[in-house]
């Protein structure tokens, strides 16, 4: 369950950091409804991977159909929730709905970019061999 918490941290710290950071460059280029979309979005896409987290060793203990009510259940509350940061941007002009959708999956890109860029980086200071 630590190794779970930790995985949540580190990849929802990291997808806000970066969603701020490219917020204030938008907003600095003048781009702020769409600035303010991606961080909105990004904090839904973090409220999703923390909810998907806390019900995936749920889903692995327990009968096949208790697992599948489970699932059910996490796509039944996460979906709503989803839901909300669009309809806002549908609703608000100030809120942009490209950079909703680009924040809805920050958490998501942010596990790629680690996964295919950072794992792949050669460590400094790493001997040669």
């Amino acid at each position: 369950m630590e190794e779970i918490k930790d995985i949540k941290k580190k990849y929802c710290s990291q997808a806000l950091i970066f969603a701020i950071a490219a917020a204030l460059v938008l907003i600095i280029v003048g781009e702020k409804a769409i600035g303010k979309g991606l961080v909105l979005g990004t904090l839904f896409s973090i409220i999703n991977f923390v909810i998907m987290a806390q019900f995936a060793p749920m889903r692995l203990v327990g009968s096949r159909s208790k697992a599948s009510g489970l699932a059910m259940v996490s796509i039944l509350l996460r979906f709503p929730i989803m839901a909300v940061p669009l309809v806002i941007s549908l609703k608000v002009d100030a809120v942009d709905f490209v950079g909703v959708v680009i924040g809805l999956f920050m958490v998501q890109l942010t596990m790629l970019f680690n996964h295919l860029i950072i794992k792949n980086l050669p460590s400094i200071g790493r001997a040669q061999e």
